[in-house]
């Protein structure tokens, strides 16, 4: 006889390295670094650093455009491990946004309300500062109301997930789950993209940022993590150099 334990409200956390991002890193510093000194920052959850206007796929650069597909890239197969391949039909419109901190910066708790999945895409990670470890660190936090006001063996509830930036790390969550960034304490710039995704209106609005493709639901039948997720786009399909994205579950 066996107990048989469910986890029943897992939330899932996608992680994707892009591989040979170097470049296209080296070019979005440039871009986003132009941006700030002819833009004052709007603030938003952002305390003491810079927040670009919501516009960042609309900017006309090589970088901007590749950093783009692997958003689609990733949102694609996050819906599809999450949901399922036949889900949803129809087309995601997407908004995305810089983000600069420097010494001091912070992101205070938050979440995206009005969108299914949001993400930060990391530039430059900055430098890092032994005396604080949790520096620049994005804490996401346990959606459960009243967790924390329960003792259990092995405090197993209430316990943050958290992600230490590196370059060419993306990472992808529900809108609603909460999540902040810690005080930011290097010497170098910490940059990011971070982006939103919701089902786009079918007539009537005027977008006012550009959609990625369209993600239709003709998708055969998943078989085993190979077809979990789309391929990649296409000048980055060398699956010997490609690690695939996993989801993780926050407890």
């Amino acid at each position: 006889m066996e107990l048989e334990v469910t986890s029943a409200f897992p939330t899932p956390i996608g992680r994707l390295q892009i591989p040979d991002a170097g470049s296209m890193n080296r070019d979005l510093e440039a871009l986003i670094l132009a941006e700030e000194a002819k833009y004052s920052s709007l603030g938003c959850s952002n305390i003491g650093g810079w927040h670009s206007r919501p516009d960042f796929l609309s900017w006309r650069d090589p970088a901007v455009a590749a950093l783009t597909s692997w958003l689609n890239w990733t949102l694609r197969g996050m819906i599809q491990a999450s949901a399922g391949s036949k889900v949803l039909e129809g087309t995601l419109s997407v908004s995305a946004w810089a983000t600069l901190c420097r010494g001091g910066a912070y992101h205070a708790p938050h979440s995206h309300p009005d969108s299914a999945w949001s993400g930060v895409y990391y530039v430059d990670a900055g430098s890092g500062n032994l005396d604080q470890p949790l520096s620049g660190v994005l804490e996401f936090l346990d959606p459960r109301a009243g967790v924390d006001a329960v003792t259990a063996p092995g405090d197993p509830y209430g316990e943050p997930f958290r992600v230490h930036p590196q370059a060419g790390l993306l990472i992808i969550f529900p809108s609603w789950l909460y999540h902040w960034v810690h005080p930011y304490t290097g010497q170098t710039p910490r940059i990011a993209v971070s982006f939103n995704a919701a089902l786009a209106p079918t007539s009537g609005v005027l977008l006012p940022t550009p959609t990625l493709e369209p993600i239709v639901s003709s998708a055969p039948a998943l078989r085993g993590l190979k077809h979990m997720f789309p391929e990649p786009p296409a000048p980055l399909r060398d699956e010997t150099r490609m690690k695939q994205m996993s989801t993780e579950a926050v407890r």
